[in-house]
Protein backbone atom coordinates (compact mmCIF):
# COMPACT_ATOMS: atom_id res chain seq x y z
CA UNK A 1 0.00 0.00 0.00
CA UNK A 2 1.39 3.40 -0.97
CA UNK A 3 2.19 6.08 1.58
CA UNK A 4 0.89 9.62 0.99
CA UNK A 5 4.32 10.93 0.04
CA UNK A 6 4.74 8.19 -2.57
CA UNK A 7 1.45 8.51 -4.41
CA UNK A 8 1.65 10.53 -7.62
CA UNK A 9 -1.95 11.46 -8.35
CA UNK A 10 -3.55 12.85 -11.50
CA UNK A 11 -6.87 14.38 -12.49
CA UNK A 12 -8.07 13.94 -16.08
CA UNK A 13 -10.39 16.62 -17.50
CA UNK A 14 -11.76 16.35 -21.03
CA UNK A 15 -13.08 19.62 -22.40
CA UNK A 16 -14.91 20.68 -25.54
CA UNK A 17 -16.58 24.09 -25.83
CA UNK A 18 -17.17 25.05 -22.20
CA UNK A 19 -17.00 28.77 -21.34
CA UNK A 20 -13.64 29.97 -20.06
CA UNK A 21 -15.00 30.84 -16.61
CA UNK A 22 -16.32 27.27 -16.26
CA UNK A 23 -12.96 25.81 -17.30
CA UNK A 24 -11.16 28.10 -14.87
CA UNK A 25 -13.40 27.05 -11.98
CA UNK A 26 -12.60 23.40 -12.69
CA UNK A 27 -8.88 24.13 -13.02
CA UNK A 28 -8.65 26.20 -9.84
CA UNK A 29 -10.42 23.50 -7.83
CA UNK A 30 -7.69 21.03 -8.79
CA UNK A 31 -4.96 23.60 -8.22
CA UNK A 32 -6.23 24.17 -4.66
CA UNK A 33 -6.20 20.51 -3.61
CA UNK A 34 -4.67 19.85 -0.20
CA UNK A 35 -2.88 16.84 -1.68
CA UNK A 36 -0.66 17.71 -4.68
CA UNK A 37 -1.75 16.29 -8.01
CA UNK A 38 -1.12 16.80 -11.72
CA UNK A 39 -4.00 18.06 -13.84
CA UNK A 40 -4.34 16.73 -17.39
CA UNK A 41 -6.72 18.81 -19.52
CA UNK A 42 -7.56 17.16 -22.83
CA UNK A 43 -9.05 19.30 -25.58
CA UNK A 44 -11.51 17.24 -27.60
CA UNK A 45 -10.85 19.01 -30.91
CA UNK A 46 -11.43 22.58 -29.67
CA UNK A 47 -8.40 23.77 -27.64
CA UNK A 48 -8.68 26.88 -25.49
CA UNK A 49 -5.59 29.06 -25.90
CA UNK A 50 -5.59 30.20 -22.27
CA UNK A 51 -5.43 26.63 -20.98
CA UNK A 52 -1.95 26.36 -22.53
CA UNK A 53 -0.71 28.95 -20.00
CA UNK A 54 -2.10 27.06 -16.99
CA UNK A 55 -0.22 24.61 -14.76
CA UNK A 56 -1.61 21.55 -16.54
CA UNK A 57 -0.57 18.83 -18.94
CA UNK A 58 -2.43 20.11 -22.00
CA UNK A 59 -3.23 17.42 -24.56
CA UNK A 60 -4.94 18.48 -27.79
CA UNK A 61 -6.86 15.96 -29.89
CA UNK A 62 -7.07 16.92 -33.58
CA UNK A 63 -10.85 16.63 -33.87
CA UNK A 64 -13.87 16.10 -31.61
CA UNK A 65 -14.95 12.52 -31.00
CA UNK A 66 -18.59 13.16 -30.03
CA UNK A 67 -18.54 10.57 -27.26
CA UNK A 68 -19.04 12.89 -24.28
CA UNK A 69 -15.34 12.92 -23.45
CA UNK A 70 -14.68 9.18 -23.34
CA UNK A 71 -11.83 9.19 -25.86
CA UNK A 72 -10.27 12.24 -24.19
CA UNK A 73 -10.50 10.55 -20.77
CA UNK A 74 -8.85 7.46 -22.18
CA UNK A 75 -6.03 9.37 -23.85
CA UNK A 76 -5.35 11.42 -20.72
CA UNK A 77 -5.40 8.41 -18.41
CA UNK A 78 -3.16 6.36 -20.71
CA UNK A 79 -0.68 9.23 -20.79
CA UNK A 80 -0.74 9.45 -17.00
CA UNK A 81 -0.31 5.71 -16.60
CA UNK A 82 2.64 5.56 -18.99
CA UNK A 83 4.29 8.55 -17.29
CA UNK A 84 4.41 6.53 -14.10
CA UNK A 85 1.61 8.12 -12.10
CA UNK A 86 0.05 5.97 -9.38
CA UNK A 87 -3.52 7.25 -9.31
CA UNK A 88 -6.01 8.53 -11.87
CA UNK A 89 -9.22 10.42 -11.21
CA UNK A 90 -11.63 12.21 -13.52
CA UNK A 91 -13.24 15.64 -13.39
CA UNK A 92 -15.51 16.93 -16.14
CA UNK A 93 -14.85 20.52 -17.17
CA UNK A 94 -18.17 21.84 -15.83
CA UNK A 95 -17.69 20.38 -12.34
CA UNK A 96 -15.25 20.96 -9.50
CA UNK A 97 -13.64 19.32 -6.48
CA UNK A 98 -13.83 20.32 -2.84
CA UNK A 99 -10.27 21.18 -1.64
CA UNK A 100 -9.86 17.90 0.29
CA UNK A 101 -11.10 15.56 -2.45
CA UNK A 102 -7.81 13.97 -3.53
CA UNK A 103 -6.56 13.81 0.06
CA UNK A 104 -9.75 12.05 1.13
CA UNK A 105 -9.35 9.49 -1.65
CA UNK A 106 -5.72 8.86 -0.72
CA UNK A 107 -6.72 8.41 2.92
CA UNK A 108 -9.51 6.01 1.96
CA UNK A 109 -7.08 3.96 -0.13
CA UNK A 110 -4.61 3.81 2.76
CA UNK A 111 -7.28 2.79 5.24
CA UNK A 112 -8.82 0.06 3.07
CA UNK A 113 -6.25 -0.92 0.44
CA UNK A 114 -8.99 -0.54 -2.18
CA UNK A 115 -7.76 -0.09 -5.76
CA UNK A 116 -10.88 1.93 -6.63
CA UNK A 117 -12.03 4.62 -4.22
CA UNK A 118 -15.24 6.49 -4.90
CA UNK A 119 -16.61 9.77 -3.60
CA UNK A 120 -20.02 11.19 -2.88
CA UNK A 121 -21.15 14.42 -4.54
CA UNK A 122 -23.28 17.49 -4.16
CA UNK A 123 -25.68 18.53 -6.92
CA UNK A 124 -25.55 22.13 -8.14
CA UNK A 125 -27.55 24.29 -10.52
CA UNK A 126 -25.79 25.59 -13.62
CA UNK A 127 -24.99 28.86 -11.80
CA UNK A 128 -23.12 26.82 -9.17
CA UNK A 129 -25.66 27.19 -6.38
CA UNK A 130 -26.10 24.14 -4.16
CA UNK A 131 -29.18 21.97 -4.59
CA UNK A 132 -28.58 18.98 -2.32
CA UNK A 133 -26.14 16.22 -1.33
CA UNK A 134 -26.59 13.10 -3.44
CA UNK A 135 -26.77 10.15 -1.07
CA UNK A 136 -28.87 7.80 -3.21
CA UNK A 137 -27.77 7.89 -6.86
CA UNK A 138 -23.95 7.94 -6.62
CA UNK A 139 -23.62 5.55 -3.68
CA UNK A 140 -20.57 3.43 -4.54
CA UNK A 141 -22.80 0.38 -4.93
CA UNK A 142 -25.37 0.78 -7.67
CA UNK A 143 -23.71 3.65 -9.50
CA UNK A 144 -20.61 5.85 -9.47
CA UNK A 145 -20.52 9.11 -11.41
CA UNK A 146 -17.48 9.71 -13.66
CA UNK A 147 -16.29 12.57 -11.45
CA UNK A 148 -16.28 10.36 -8.36
CA UNK A 149 -13.79 7.68 -9.50
CA UNK A 150 -10.27 7.48 -8.05
CA UNK A 151 -8.23 4.54 -9.38
CA UNK A 152 -4.91 3.14 -8.20
CA UNK A 153 -2.59 1.09 -10.42
CA UNK A 154 -4.23 -2.32 -9.76
CA UNK A 155 -7.38 -0.89 -11.38
CA UNK A 156 -5.65 0.61 -14.43
CA UNK A 157 -6.70 -2.39 -16.54
CA UNK A 158 -10.13 -0.79 -16.95
CA UNK A 159 -8.76 2.55 -18.23
CA UNK A 160 -8.61 1.53 -21.93
CA UNK A 161 -12.36 0.85 -21.85
CA UNK A 162 -12.96 4.63 -21.93
CA UNK A 163 -11.53 4.69 -25.45
CA UNK A 164 -12.78 1.32 -26.64
CA UNK A 165 -16.48 1.47 -25.80
CA UNK A 166 -18.74 2.24 -28.80
CA UNK A 167 -19.52 5.93 -29.27
CA UNK A 168 -23.31 5.50 -28.70
CA UNK A 169 -22.54 4.35 -25.15
CA UNK A 170 -21.00 7.73 -24.33
CA UNK A 171 -24.00 8.79 -22.19
CA UNK A 172 -23.58 5.71 -19.98
CA UNK A 173 -19.77 5.59 -20.01
CA UNK A 174 -19.48 5.75 -16.21
CA UNK A 175 -21.98 2.90 -15.89
CA UNK A 176 -19.91 0.79 -18.29
CA UNK A 177 -16.74 1.54 -16.30
CA UNK A 178 -18.42 0.78 -12.97
CA UNK A 179 -19.84 -2.49 -14.28
CA UNK A 180 -16.38 -3.44 -15.58
CA UNK A 181 -14.85 -2.74 -12.16
CA UNK A 182 -17.48 -4.80 -10.36
CA UNK A 183 -17.24 -7.67 -12.87
CA UNK A 184 -13.47 -7.86 -12.35
CA UNK A 185 -13.97 -7.88 -8.58
CA UNK A 186 -11.54 -5.03 -8.10
CA UNK A 187 -11.58 -4.02 -4.41
CA UNK A 188 -13.56 -0.79 -3.92
CA UNK A 189 -14.27 1.60 -1.06
CA UNK A 190 -16.68 4.53 -0.85
CA UNK A 191 -16.46 7.83 1.04
CA UNK A 192 -19.96 9.00 2.09
CA UNK A 193 -18.73 12.57 2.64
CA UNK A 194 -19.35 14.65 -0.52
CA UNK A 195 -16.13 15.98 -2.01
CA UNK A 196 -17.25 16.43 -5.64
CA UNK A 197 -19.51 19.21 -6.93
CA UNK A 198 -21.66 18.17 -9.89
CA UNK A 199 -23.17 20.92 -12.04
CA UNK A 200 -26.31 19.21 -13.28
CA UNK A 201 -27.98 19.38 -16.66
CA UNK A 202 -30.51 16.67 -15.80
CA UNK A 203 -34.22 17.19 -15.22
CA UNK A 204 -34.40 14.53 -12.50
CA UNK A 205 -32.24 16.54 -10.11
CA UNK A 206 -34.59 19.51 -10.35
CA UNK A 207 -37.59 17.20 -9.96
CA UNK A 208 -36.08 15.85 -6.77
CA UNK A 209 -36.36 19.37 -5.32
CA UNK A 210 -39.72 20.11 -6.88
CA UNK A 211 -38.16 22.78 -9.12
CA UNK A 212 -38.88 23.32 -12.80
CA UNK A 213 -35.93 22.24 -14.90
CA UNK A 214 -34.26 24.98 -16.96
CA UNK A 215 -34.66 25.02 -20.75
CA UNK A 216 -32.46 22.44 -22.42
CA UNK A 217 -32.19 20.16 -19.38
CA UNK A 218 -31.71 16.49 -20.26
CA UNK A 219 -34.04 13.66 -19.40
CA UNK A 220 -32.92 10.11 -18.72
CA UNK A 221 -34.66 9.11 -21.94
CA UNK A 222 -32.40 11.54 -23.82
CA UNK A 223 -29.24 9.91 -22.48
CA UNK A 224 -29.39 6.55 -20.74
CA UNK A 225 -32.54 5.45 -22.52
CA UNK A 226 -31.26 6.16 -26.03
CA UNK A 227 -27.89 4.54 -25.30
CA UNK A 228 -29.53 1.39 -24.01
CA UNK A 229 -31.98 1.28 -26.91
CA UNK A 230 -28.97 1.27 -29.25
CA UNK A 231 -27.29 -1.43 -27.19
CA UNK A 232 -30.38 -3.64 -27.14
CA UNK A 233 -30.76 -3.27 -30.91
CA UNK A 234 -27.43 -5.02 -31.49
CA UNK A 235 -27.40 -8.71 -32.39
CA UNK A 236 -26.98 -10.91 -29.34
CA UNK A 237 -23.59 -12.23 -30.44
CA UNK A 238 -22.28 -8.66 -30.80
CA UNK A 239 -23.57 -7.74 -27.35
CA UNK A 240 -21.99 -10.86 -25.90
CA UNK A 241 -18.66 -10.02 -27.51
CA UNK A 242 -18.70 -6.52 -26.02
CA UNK A 243 -19.89 -7.99 -22.74
CA UNK A 244 -16.79 -10.18 -22.57
CA UNK A 245 -14.66 -7.12 -23.08
CA UNK A 246 -16.53 -5.11 -20.43
CA UNK A 247 -16.32 -8.06 -18.05
CA UNK A 248 -20.01 -8.94 -18.03
CA UNK A 249 -23.09 -8.32 -20.19
CA UNK A 250 -24.11 -4.67 -20.04
CA UNK A 251 -27.33 -4.16 -18.09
Amino acid sequence: MSSPTQVRATVITPYYLEPLEVLRNCYESVLSQTFPCTHFMVADGHPCEEVSSWAVEHIILPKPHHDLGNTARGVGSMSAMNQGYDAVSFLDADNWYYPNHIESMINLHRQTGAAVCTASRTIHRWDGSLMYADVHECDGKRHVDTNCFFMMRPAFRVLPIWMMMPTPLGPVGDRVIWQSIVARRIPCAHNPEPTVAFRTQYQVHYSNLGEPAPPGAKSNADSTGIAMMWWNSLPEDVRNEWGRYFGSPLS
